[in-house]
């Protein structure tokens, strides 16, 4: 499996607005991923606040990332080179 990264959003409205809560989920997520090199950083603003929060999956902007569908959209990108399927909607 390649490596993968996640890139949070860690500005003030994208934090605010959810990104606190997806920074939790997306940590707990990881620890049960075995055999990914994953990588998560956090990023200050990324100048998309009307769209937030925002989360980088590789170089693909996901935006208004919704608590209750990051699971399936970090599911969907961390195994993607296994041919599974998009399940994450947003």
């Amino acid at each position: 499996m390649e490596n993968k990264k996640i890139t949070i959003c860690m500005g003030s409205s994208c934090f605010s607005r959810g990104n606190k809560d997806n920074l939790k989920i997306i940590q707990d997520y990881l620890k049960g991923v075995d055999g990914a090199e994953l990588l998560l950083t956090g990023a200050l603003c990324q100048e998309k606040c009307s769209q937030g929060p925002v989360i980088f999956l590789g170089e693909t902007l996901h935006k208004e990332v919704n608590p209750d569908h990051l699971p399936d959209l970090l599911q969907a990108y961390v195994y993607e080179d296994l041919g599974r399927e998009d399940t994450g909607s947003l």
